[in-house]
């Protein structure tokens, strides 16, 4: 009976446990996914929202927006004007979500005419915010794909 009521109980908290191992979201990832859904919706004033006044972008060599932009108003302009120009179809699909400390990894399924290329981002996050954007972007296969 003493081995009955134990392995009762043993089963009892194990099923008080079910379901606490699945990881919470944190603040962190929740707030770059709302970036992604916006910038794909084309909602620039939800994707201005889950950033900093000030934040920078380093947009690497090799493709023709390259360099450092302040503000999500500069990065509007600079970036996405010349990304809608020099491929009016680009597409950009998060794969994954990674977390280390305040970053946040994002891999990602960038799709141009048709085509697709896998890269890779790196989001800096402060209070609930991104700070910093650095993408290491297929930028050889992007420049094919300029018409």
């Amino acid at each position: 009976m003493k081995y009955l009521i134990a392995a009762f109980a043993m089963s009892i908290s194990c099923l008080g446990y079910a379901g606490h191992h699945e990881e919470e979201v944190s603040i962190n990832i929740t707030a770059t996914k709302a970036a992604y859904t916006a910038f794909s919706n084309g909602d620039m004033a939800a994707w201005k929202a889950v950033h900093s006044a000030d934040v920078v972008w380093t947009i690497l060599e090799g493709l023709p927006y390259a360099g450092t932009y302040v503000g999500t108003d500069a990065i509007i302009e600079n970036v996405f004007s010349e990304i809608s120009v020099l491929w009016p179809d680009f597409k950009v699909e998060p794969i994954a979500y990674f977390e280390s400390g305040d970053k946040v990894f994002v891999h990602v399924k960038i799709a141009i005419a048709g085509k697709q290329t896998e890269a890779l981002h790196m989001v800096t996050m402060k209070d609930g915010k991104q700070v910093a954007f650095t993408p290491f972007e297929n930028s050889a296969f992007m420049m094919q794909q300029i018409k």
